[in-house]
């Protein structure tokens, strides 16, 4: 509040010294007769109400203040008070105008309901798609200009959701969208790897809590290895190894990290470690892991250690507002 009254009360004596420069330069008199004097005072005026002219306007819209200053600055120079007030007024009405005007439909509608299906944008025209799964598109369309598109744009995808399309396209007959293909899987492990580096070096200069958080996130990059490599058992048994060590070193260094203990049990139900998994489940629950989010895995472990009386009690604790929907309805229902 005070810097907008200061602002104002330069820009308005401004204005009057402004005024009274025209006045004398019309008469010929006062500083009319000293004309070093007169540009003086039209300089320093000038460059005052550039300023303020630039603070209001700096309040409505985000653009460059430098670029407000010069563009007002050159105005009021060039054209004593007609340059001020003309930049003021254009720049206050066209700033309020065009941050209330959309030339443009907002076709996205947002839905935190993540269970709904991919559709076309609201208002869009809806072309003819191609119904079929990627990797059945990869297996029977002869269309091979549209699926190397599709293979270039797998390459952005979650490697959960892309790995197993991608696999597909390194047995596909063109050479265009079986090396795009590799190329695009040894992109993604050497990324991952080198990210792996990067953290382990990081993680030796950090406190505690981002010690923990950077082997937790260590953990991680073997986990999305993994489903690079889940096809080759050898390479499938020592990423779970690293990944269970890099999972330790986060619970050990910080044992009051839920997430690590999270991600730990789900590290063990993969190496068929159930009990660890059981019992990394309930640690992460006790310090405070949703339990919506960790007791289905906690079922998953009791399932694999045959403790059906187990799965029951996990399922039934989860909130029945989320057991609406698969895959957990299912499950629900059977053990209900």
């Amino acid at each position: 509040m005070l810097h907008k009254l200061i602002a104002s009360f330069a820009l308005v004596l401004m204005l009057l010294i402004q005024s009274y420069l025209i006045g004398v330069l019309a008469t010929g008199t006062g500083a009319a007769s000293l004309p070093v004097i007169w540009v003086l005072l039209h300089i320093v005026s000038s460059v005052v109400a550039a300023a303020a002219i630039t603070f209001f306007a700096a309040q409505l819209t985000p653009g460059n203040p430098k670029h407000l200053f010069g563009f007002c600055l050159s105005l009021c120079i060039a054209m004593p008070l007609v340059g001020a007030i003309g930049s003021l007024g254009a720049l206050i009405y066209g700033i309020y105008q065009s941050n209330n005007r959309h030339e443009e439909h907002v076709f996205w509608q947002f839905t935190r309901n993540a269970e709904l299906p991919f559709t076309a944008p609201v208002g869009r025209q809806v072309s003819r798609t191609e119904s079929r799964g990627f990797v059945e598109q990869l297996n029977y369309s002869s269309n091979s200009d549209e699926l190397y598109k599709k293979v270039l744009a797998a390459s952005n995808i979650k490697n959960a959701l892309s790995v197993g399309a991608l696999k597909s396209a390194i047995k596909h007959s063109d050479d265009r969208i079986r090396l795009t293909a590799y190329q695009t899987l040894d992109k993604k492990v050497t990324y991952l790897n080198k990210q792996i580096q990067r953290l382990e070096e990081s993680a030796r200069s950090q406190g505690a809590t981002d010690r923990s958080n950077t082997w937790l996130q260590i953990a991680s990059n073997y986990w999305e290895l993994l489903t690079l490599e889940k096809d080759e058992p050898i390479a499938r048994e020592q990423l779970l190894k690293k990944a269970s060590e890099a999972a330790i070193n986060a619970v050990r260094i910080l044992p009051t990290n839920r997430n690590a203990h999270f991600t730990l049990g789900r590290i063990a139900l993969l190496q068929n470690k159930e009990r660890m998994a059981a019992v990394a489940f309930d640690r992460a629950m006790a310090l405070g892991m949703p339990v919506e989010k960790a007791m289905p895995y906690r079922a998953e472990a009791a399932f694999q250690a045959r403790d059906f009386k187990k799965v029951a009690e996990s399922i039934n604790q989860v909130e029945d507002s989320f057991k609406v929907y698969p895959p957990l309805c299912h499950l629900a229902g059977y053990w209900s």
